[in-house]
């Protein structure tokens, strides 16, 4: 009986140390459609923001629970208060909304025409009077949003795929795709039909923006103490030099 009482107090002293931190697990929403930045494989998602995702993880006590969908559902559910949102724009607006992380990555926009059709671009303005393609629901800032129908006319899909068919097409002046050349070249070269027309397009030398990307949570959903980790997650990643390897892979 006594080595009984032995072997249990010496199993109560072993659990005493072994640390059992149990994992925060966080509902996510991102876009499905937005190669090499983040769609789904298999139904799996991946992409550069989803491998900055999985760092933080590795680097935090939370676990993410990605759910990716067509941008404007996803948007959706964020400001229903459902989860956190990844590849959130800033905007004055938001920000009236959502708690915002550190920065997670770049987005590069760029304007893409068909060969013979380019125009000169270096402001909004010069898309006076243009139909362009866009993301429904998306923003890339307050100077896009306040161009929406009053300097440009928007033409909205739910991905660069049919943006760039619409093009194709004639539908377009022209179409607004990122996260810059990397992902015109991964649609265009996965798609047999726009593959066949690849000598058609031309990328406008000067991009659309450069639009820092963030993970937002509403802010009915208080989520300062895990942004807090968050944020110490991705200041570690860009100093390290994780983030820019992550993105060279794509």
């Amino acid at each position: 009986m006594r080595l009984l009482h032995v072997f249990i107090a010496f199993i109560l002293l072993l659990m005493s140390f072994t640390p059992c931190q149990a994992r925060q697990l966080i509902v996510l929403f991102g876009t499905d459609s937005k190669p090499p930045k983040s769609w789904k494989k298999e139904n799996s998602p991946c992409g550069i923001q989803v491998d900055i995702l999985r760092e933080i993880e590795f680097r935090t006590d939370l676990t993410f629970d990605i759910h990716m969908y067509p941008w404007k559902r996803a948007y959706m559910n964020a400001i229903e208060g459902r989860g956190g949102i990844f590849g959130l724009s800033m905007t004055k607006e938001r920000l009236k909304i959502f708690d915002y992380s550190q920065v997670m990555c770049m987005d590069e926009m760029r304007l893409i025409t068909l060969k013979g059709h380019e125009f000169p671009f270096h402001s909004i303005q010069d898309l006076k009077d243009k139909t362009i393609g866009v993301t429904r629901g998306a923003s890339y800032g307050d100077t896009y949003d306040n161009a929406l129908g009053t300097v440009f006319t928007p033409c909205y899909d739910g991905q660069p795929l049919i943006r760039l068919r619409m093009l194709l097409a004639g539908r377009t002046d022209a179409a607004l795709i990122g996260p810059g050349k990397t992902a015109i070249t991964y649609i265009v070269r996965n798609d047999p039909r726009l593959k066949a027309n690849i000598d058609k397009f031309s990328v406008l030398e000067t991009p659309f923006n450069i639009d820092p990307n963030f993970i937002g949570f509403h802010k009915s959903m208080r989520q300062g103490e895990n942004l807090l980790k968050i944020n110490r997650a991705l200041k570690s990643m860009w100093k390290d030099g994780t983030i820019s390897r992550i993105v060279n892979k794509y």
